[in-house]
């Protein structure tokens, strides 16, 4: 295991304070990296933080939504990734092993932000049965864009991780099942679920099949 050390933790704080999207690493150098660690090596983590920083810090802020909450997030699954590197199989690609590590870590967050109050849905309801304005006349990109929040933040965490990975990271859904832990069906599921419910609390704001899209 890593030798646990001041330079290394803090190394770990800082970088994931930012997403600096960088090449996509490559497995065999992560897996090689890893092995170091293993061994003892105090500077092989941190090139792995340094390569994976600004897709971990992607995924969580897909899921969350908020940049300090996804800084957090980030954070833990690096940390956790830190403290569980003996376990890591050196035949598996380190990137979705430390996706999945922030995948759950996300959800975790998300579980703790409820329960979502009754109010937070209720309150999309009234302009869904509204006149049937033109949309454009009452809400701005950035109305929609919090419409969207608060309709995710209504959804069990499952679900919320599987549209958002889907959606706004563009996974298709094997790369999502494997970064979730389940099965393909599983992610169809939870993403048809979502697109039903955001249908019902965003279909004033979009045409007809725009959310089978995302």
């Amino acid at each position: 295991m890593c030798k646990r050390n001041v330079s290394a933790t803090a190394y770990i704080t800082s970088s994931t304070n930012a997403a600096i999207a960088g090449h996509r690493p490559v497995p065999s150098e992560d897996n090689e990296l890893a092995a170091r660690c293993k061994q003892g090596d105090p500077y092989a983590f941190t090139q792995l933080v340094r390569r994976h920083r600004g897709g971990v810090y992607r995924a969580a802020y897909a899921i969350l939504g908020d940049p300090e909450d996804a800084q957090d997030v980030a954070q833990e699954a690096f940390m956790r990734a830190y403290t569980a590197i003996r376990s890591f199989n050196h035949k598996r690609s380190f990137g979705q092993w430390i996706w999945r590590i922030t995948v759950n870590c996300a959800i975790s967050s998300l579980r703790k932000r409820r329960p979502i109050t009754a109010k937070t849905a209720q309150g999309l309801e009234p302009e869904r049965a509204g006149t049937g304005s033109d949309p454009a006349q009452h809400a701005s990109a950035s109305d929609f864009r919090t419409q969207v929040r608060q309709a995710l933040a209504t959804l069990p965490p499952r679900q919320q991780a599987a549209i958002s990975l889907f959606a706004l990271e563009d996974m298709d859904m094997a790369s999502v099942a494997m970064v979730m832990g389940c099965a393909p069906g599983t992610v169809r599921v939870h993403v048809h679920r979502a697109r039903q419910r955001l249908r019902e609390l965003l279909g004033q704001y979009v045409e007809g099949d725009e959310l089978s899209e995302m």
